[in-house]
């Protein structure tokens, strides 16, 4: 009876933490981080000759990117992405994630709030970071002809008034220095993909996940890039639909 009881509650025990360490619900794409390649080169009488061989990696560099991962049972998942939707079978074994599609496969490493893949086919260097996104928020467009305001405190697009069209953003209170807003529509997934200017000559470019909170809430993430050698910080958008 001892044994018995000893064996059901370290099962007990260990049961709901593995399950815990599964992937579960929705995650996205913050930015992707590639080995900037780099080519050897001599100056023969006058000219520039490139060496034979292949590039050597230097310096990282960090873009946004676009892609959102669903996990669901059974070991699938689903992806929005510029590719459009995919399905995939997943497999962890401790921290490490497979994860084998149609087109490609991603290997990497899994944590509760990262994670990290790498594709198979990627000519240089380059990992692909997912954060979690809470489990209340649903992946849910904006309709056309709706007009809405951003709130963001210390960022250009804080008071941010605009309307959303069929296949744009269009912004109605704009004092923002070369804004461009562009609206994508991917299944479920709807992200703005933005650019603007920021001082001494930089540029701040991002892609904004919507995701419904409320009825007339809804939250935008997003990881803005302007230095191209610096990890995007995660950033969050209030916005309220009127």
């Amino acid at each position: 009876m001892y044994k018995k009881f000893g064996f059901s509650v370290l099962l007990s025990l260990v049961l709901p933490y593995s399950f815990a360490q599964q992937p579960s619900g929705t995650w996205v794409m913050a930015h992707i981080k590639a080995k900037q390649p780099v080519l050897s080169a001599t100056m023969e009488q006058g000219e520039l000759t490139f060496d034979e061989g292949d590039p050597y990696d230097s310096s990282e560099v960090y873009t946004p990117g676009l892609m959102v991962i669903q996990f669901e049972s059974q070991r699938a998942a689903i992806s929005h992405s510029w590719d459009g939707n995919e399905s995939w079978q997943w497999q962890l074994q401790q921290d490490s994630l497979l994860m084998f599609g149609e087109r490609d496969t991603l290997y990497g490493s899994y944590s509760q709030d990262q994670i990290i893949l790498s594709s198979t086919v990627d000519a240089v260097p380059t990992e692909y970071t997912f954060l979690k996104v809470e489990d209340k928020l649903k992946l849910e467009g904006v309709e056309a002809k709706t007009k809405a305001e951003f709130k963001i405190p210390d960022h250009p697009f804080d008071n941010l008034q605009l309307t959303f069209q069929q296949d744009t953003v269009l912004a109605e209170t704009n004092n923002i220095k070369g804004l461009e807003l562009y609206l994508t529509n991917i299944g479920p997934l709807q992200v703005i993909e933005y650019t603007f200017d920021r001082d001494y000559s930089k540029v701040e470019l991002g892609i904004v996940y919507l995701f419904r909170d409320k009825r007339k809430k809804y939250k935008g993430l997003f990881y803005p890039v302007v230095d191209d050698f610096k990890k995007p910080k995660p950033q969050v958008l209030e916005i309220d639909l009127k």
